[in-house]
């Protein structure tokens, strides 16, 4: 090789260097799994926890997912954060659907209204946040993220009452059935009610700063 001549060798990249990494998991995997520890998780702490500590968890869990669930995220961690919220709600809707069964309707108002409480400023963190979010198009929509939280919420709402109907029989998970519906109507209630007032006056708000109303994609 003459002098001076730069070797090719030298320069010559190996063939598995910036080869890309296979997944470990495909995608669909790493997205259940992702649900599984997220929903999981959230569900055996709120699950075992007192009425108002697992509201005030499962209030600060929904907000910071509402945060996230716009953001840039990996798959499996977008499906996490989604599932921990959704994971949380139930099992405080369980918790709560409990305490309310088995109080004297005179008894624990201050109790109740704690619980509505800490749900609505999580709802209006989480309508804010949903509100911008909505207004950046290099974000996820927020119909994504409630669509797939219906859903899942759905999901593992039907898996509750079928692990309890496999392991009691027919009566007591009618009995978890109804009691769920019940407590996840008043907590979505105040969640979603106060999420939506936010959400009208930021919009009202960016439309007098002339932006425009953007509606809640």
């Amino acid at each position: 090789m003459a002098e001076g001549q730069p070797s090719q060798r030298r320069f010559q990249a190996h063939p598995l260097r910036h080869r890309p990494q296979a997944a470990l998991l495909p995608g669909h995997f790493q997205q259940l799994l992702g649900v599984l520890v997220g929903a999981g998780l959230a569900y055996g702490l709120t699950r075992h926890l007192a009425a108002l500590p697992s509201t005030f968890l499962t209030a600060v869990v929904l907000a910071g997912a509402s945060i996230l669930s716009g953001r840039h995220l990996t798959p499996w961690a977008w499906w996490g954060v989604l599932g921990a919220g959704c994971g949380g709600l139930l099992g405080t809707a369980m918790v709560v659907g409990q305490k309310i069964q088995t109080s004297h309707p005179h008894e624990g108002l201050g109790l109740r209204l704690g619980i509505v409480a800490c749900l609505m400023v999580a709802g209006a963190i989480g309508g804010g946040s949903l509100s911008r979010d909505a207004n950046h198009p290099d974000r996820r929509p927020p119909k994504d993220t409630l669509r797939s939280a219906s859903a899942l919420c759905t999901g593992i709402f039907a898996v509750v009452v079928t692990l309890t109907f496999l392991h009691s029989g027919l009566d007591p998970a009618r009995t978890v059935s109804s009691r769920l519906s019940t407590a996840l109507t008043i907590l979505v209630l105040a969640l979603t009610g106060p999420g939506w007032l936010v959400h009208l006056l930021g919009s009202s708000w960016r439309g007098k700063g002339g932006d425009g109303q953007t509606p809640l994609r």
